[in-house]
């Protein structure tokens, strides 16, 4: 078979005919919906939490995470949120999100805390692939040590900030086949990577090393890696959270995957913070992702 091309132009196109046919009201908060909230376990108390850092999910020196397990009262298997760090897909580690896991064990919770580090470079000149293998293995290595560890086996959240949010939104819509997240906290996230000039300039070089791919060229790898175009009726539900004054990352990624997932009728919440620039507060991240397991509105 030939390769499918598809010009820039066709795909403003599309998405414009797209946006054009969506008639749903546009809110910044929305009833997720659909979660029992007395099957969490959230709420169980809890003596201490114990900590295991560096746990291998692969054989890759990066292929590691750290997880804070909860000690309950009550025995009953933890909750489980996944963290993904942002840093352009080409660099940072999971101590920055350190001050998220301090908060959510500030909140004493029966929530298993997963920190994750994935690939950051490659030869094969596809980054976006060995990533999405990188969170497939780390989910995989939970489901299979769910007794081990006294976590749930599926009803998992993840959550990830900047490329980390691309690459939890890219998870959570491509890779997760047998539903086990069933909600994912996107924050600062890119998801339409097709539209060079939706990709703040000092970015695009990183999105191009990630796909293996350039702009000038035919865009399918760049469709295949934007969750925009991975949204489906079957996607999680999906909360996203973007600063106002965000100069690195349009809100408007956020603003386009919204309107697609309600046109979709998937669960889903879009807030936009006023004075808040790329870096939103690890309390809003916090807060987010409480809510999201206890069936509250994003707030």
């Amino acid at each position: 078979m030939g390769t499918f091309y598809i010009s820039r132009k066709g795909i403003r196109m599309a998405l414009c005919l797209a946006l054009g046919v969506i008639s749903l009201i546009f809110t910044g908060c929305q009833d997720l919906g659909f979660v029992d909230p007395t099957t969490t376990t959230l709420n169980d108390p809890i003596i201490d939490y114990v900590e295991i850092n560096d746990v291998p999910y692969g054989k890759g020196p990066l292929q590691k995470f750290d997880i804070t397990l909860p000690l309950s009262l009550e025995k009953n298997p933890a909750e489980v949120v996944i963290l993904v760090h942002g840093g352009g897909w080409t660099t940072g580690d999971k101590f920055y999100l350190a001050s998220t896991v301090g908060l959510l064990k500030k909140a004493k919770k029966n929530l298993a805390i997963v920190n994750v580090n994935y690939r950051i470079a490659t030869d094969s000149g596809n980054l976006i692939s060995l990533q999405r293998e990188d969170i497939s293995a780390a989910v995989d290595y939970l489901v299979e040590n769910a007794g081990k560890y006294n976590i749930k086996d599926k009803g998992y959240m993840i959550a990830g900030v900047s490329a980390g949010g691309h690459i939890a939104l890219t998870h959570a819509y491509g890779d997760n086949k047998n539903q086990i997240i069933q909600t994912v906290v996107a924050v600062a996230a890119p998801t339409e990577l097709c539209m060079k000039e939706l990709v703040d300039k000092s970015l695009q070089p990183n999105v191009q090393y990630l796909i293996g791919a350039k702009y000038e060229g035919p865009l399918d790898a760049f469709i295949q890696a934007s969750p925009f175009y991975l949204a489906s009726f079957r996607s999680p539900r999906t909360i996203l959270l973007y600063g106002a004054d965000d100069n690195l990352v349009s809100n408007q990624h956020g603003v386009l995957l919204y309107k697609k997932l309600k046109a979709l009728r998937v669960p889903s919440s879009y807030i936009l913070y006023p004075g808040e620039e790329h870096n939103i507060s690890a309390e809003k991240i916090t807060r987010n992702i409480f809510a999201a397991f206890q069936n509250q509105p994003a707030s």
